[in-house]
């Protein structure tokens, strides 16, 4: 079974004993797409027991969320040893949480038959209604991401702007490519989807 974490005192302590990689869910009691992430999660733990994975039931826990800025469920939170949380919104597969592990790329088929590997961050802030379309596009489009919330980030507020020249939101860094706005043609190109 994956540990519940009931407290950001709770989450310190586990940061300590799990310094290199941890895995945190978080999911709503309320939410059938949460229900589902947990059941897979779950499958993916009995594998791989070894692996540091809990969850934070958002319904019952409200002071960690906010932390990572983790506003919908389920929300997978990467925390890895030296390097900013990692953040990837909705469902994944057991196949997802291997790579994740593993450090891989991912993968995407494209219409000419090839594979792309990717790498996705969404840079957003708080209260962008074209960050959350550019999300919800990605997610529809099966394309997983790292959501980099700027609001709540200030170095990477400052590598975004110096890597774009721009300081708006959303900015989408497709493989090292940065697209500005979102730019569905342009997303797609990058992504092999057209």
């Amino acid at each position: 079974m994956i540990q519940e974490i009931e407290s950001q005192e709770h989450l310190s302590d586990l940061k300590k004993s799990n310094p290199e990689l941890m895995m945190i869910l978080f999911h709503s009691d309320t939410s059938e797409k949460s229900n589902e992430a947990l059941d897979i999660l779950a499958e993916f733990h009995k594998k791989n027991s070894d692996k540091a994975i809990f969850r934070v039931n958002a319904s019952k826990v409200n002071d960690i969320h906010p932390l990572f800025g983790v506003s919908s469920v389920p929300t997978l939170v990467i925390l890895k040893k030296d390097r900013p949380p990692e953040i990837i919104l909705g469902i994944q597969t057991e196949e997802a949480y291997k790579r994740i592990v593993d450090g891989r790329h991912y993968v995407v088929s494209k219409k000419d038959g090839g594979q792309q590997t990717i790498r996705v961050s969404v840079y957003s802030s708080d209260g962008c209604p074209w960050c959350s379309r550019a999300k919800s596009y990605l997610k529809k489009v099966g394309i997983p991401f790292r959501d980099i919330n700027v609001s709540h980030d200030e170095n990477a507020a400052k590598d975004i702007f110096r890597r774009s020249g721009q300081m708006g939101t959303p900015q989408i860094d497709i493989n090292g490519q940065i697209v500005v706005g979102f730019d569905q043609p342009k997303i797609n190109k990058l992504l092999g989807l057209n």
